[in-house]
């Protein structure tokens, strides 16, 4: 049998390391030049799309392909933000361990009526580092924050329906177009005496309401964009716009079908609970700023074959 010298070992050594130094590195995405591999990527993934399979989600479609393109997207800047708050709990030191960090991992496992803890961190192929890490930062972050009487105020007049009463809303259905002069066509076949729904159908570009007659439903303040909002609680019920309505999505015709009045709740009765909430929605927006300034900030690499289409060198 042939002798293995130490300069045959030393050489077998030096052979290994010049392989592995040449062999290609997988990674998703380097955060702040941190690698995720590519595993934690697929893992995530298929989880992501085991999920929508059971919502009924076809990948083998049209549609199916077009929202796995936007799923894994958001996989991906969902893995970001992960390694980007683990970051920032180890450099800050923060304790996960923190009875208040504990405590909302108590609260999300009360939730969990159908499954276990560990059932569930593996159907959503996350670790309980992650989750703890989530819950540390969000405390951390908004811990010191608070709440003037004015911001209390604030958040009870914005909503009424959380506290049993019930926000001022108005029930609507709209055409919309692409160019002014379309919308104009609109109004004056409506003024003509052509039904509204039909016109809806007809001329209509959202292809969320056309089929429906252009219908709407009931919305509050805050849930469609400011120009289309301010023309529709404006208007009259039973009257449609007096000139087209333009928005980032086109030209609107409104129909204005009912409008209720805010029904406004006893605020004496509800003022813990106001205050609570309003707390815990202030301490949740500087947490979301904070995150903001981090994403921002972040130094971020991409897989060739994962790299956006809008990413630039950052």
């Amino acid at each position: 049998m042939k002798k293995i010298t130490i300069t045959m070992i030393i050489m077998l050594l030096a052979s290994l390391l010049m392989l592995n130094g040449c062999a290609k590195q997988e990674f998703a995405v380097k955060v702040n030049k941190q690698s995720i591999p590519m595993t934690t990527y697929e893992e995530k993934l298929n989880a992501s799309k085991t999920y929508y399979e059971k919502q009924g989600m076809d990948f083998s479609t049209d549609e199916g392909k077009a929202s796995l393109e936007s799923i894994k997207s958001s996989v991906l800047e969902n893995i970001i933000m992960t390694e980007l708050i683990r970051q920032e709990v180890e450099k800050n030191k923060w304790d996960t361990t923190n009875p208040e960090v504990t405590k909302k991992i108590d609260e999300l496992k009360s939730t969990l009526t159908n499954q276990d803890y560990a059932s569930f961190l593996k159907e959503q192929a996350m670790t309980e580092e992650e989750v703890a890490n989530f819950y540390a930062f969000s405390y951390y972050v908004g811990k010191d924050v608070t709440v003037s009487d004015q911001e209390v105020q604030q958040y009870f007049e914005s909503h009424y329906s959380d506290f049993g009463g019930q926000d001022e809303q108005v029930k609507a259905s709209h055409v919309l177009v692409a160019t002014e002069a379309e919308a104009n066509k609109v109004i004056q076949e409506y003024k003509d005496g052509k039904d509204f729904s039909e016109l809806a159908k007809e001329y209509s570009t959202d292809t969320g309401s056309k089929d429906s007659g252009g219908d709407l439903g009931y919305f509050s303040h805050g849930e469609m964009v400011t120009e289309f909002e301010e023309a529709a609680f404006s208007q009259k019920v039973g009257t449609i716009s007096e000139a087209p309505v333009k928005t980032k999505y086109g030209y609107h015709v409104i129909l204005v079908e009912d409008h209720k009045e805010a029904v406004v709740p006893d605020f004496e009765k509800v003022k813990a609970s106001v205050q609570e909430d309003a707390l815990e929605n202030a301490k949740n927006l500087k947490v979301s700023s904070y995150y903001s300034e981090l994403r921002q900030a972040a130094e971020v690499e991409y897989a060739e074959e994962l790299k956006p289409a809008d990413t630039t060198a950052k």
